[in-house]
């Protein structure tokens, strides 16, 4: 672990009030509801990490593409990433381009910060912050990438059902997005993130069709 990996680990351990940790297999939406999460006012986000040139907004599709921009380092097709993804460049576990000093700013700015790891061994190690846990149906038919989840669901963690944060039914989704609102505290977005699930659900149903 290099220097710099090795300070972002201790400001993590020693301000988790600060950092949210978003645990979930690989296929199952992380990426999306650390979208989400990050387009609220009270979290941080970087223009730079959205895999995309036109809006700085989490949850904004591009207009000039279907999708988001494709990751030619990644390990999936260029089909699955750019109709199923929602890729966003925030490496875990939590290698980052920006600046550290950027980030001990944030901290005494009092700002939350979404991380991303499908790697649920890092949960013993960083439990003290507020740890996310998704479950639920896995909505778009993707392969799932199992990396050592724990035989049960902690108590203390904070439970996402992606498939009803994800739901066409808007009732569902309402319940689910605004217990995120109160868990954190939000200035919510209803609006706006009710249209990134729907393009998003919409993506997810295109890339099943053309599964051959």
């Amino acid at each position: 672990m290099n220097k710099i990996k090795k300070a972002f680990e201790k400001l993590v351990l020693k301000n988790p009030d600060n950092f949210i940790i978003i645990f979930f297999h690989g296929g199952m939406a992380g990426s999306s509801l650390l979208r989400i999460l990050s387009a609220h006012e009270e979290f941080y986000h970087s223009f730079k990490n959205l895999n995309q040139l036109e809006y700085d907004d989490p949850i904004r599709y591009p207009d000039s593409v279907e999708g988001f921009y494709t990751d030619l380092t990644h390990e999936l097709s260029f089909k699955e990433q750019h109709l199923a993804c929602a890729h966003i460049h925030f490496h875990t576990p939590w290698e980052s381009d920006e600046n550290l000093l950027k980030y001990f700013d944030l901290v005494k700015q009092n700002k939350k910060i979404a991380l991303k790891t499908h790697d649920f061994s890092l949960y013993e190690k960083y439990k003290k912050s507020k740890c996310i846990f998704v479950t639920g149906d896995n909505l778009s038919n993707r392969r799932i990438i199992n990396s050592g989840n724990p035989p049960f669901l902690p108590e203390e963690v904070i439970k996402v059902r992606i498939d009803k944060l994800m739901s066409l039914d808007y009732d569902t989704f309402l319940q689910e997005y605004l217990n995120l609102v109160f868990e954190f505290n939000l200035t919510p977005r209803i609006n706006s993130v009710r249209a990134f699930t729907l393009m998003w659900l919409e993506r997810q149903e295109r890339f099943k069709r053309s599964l051959s």
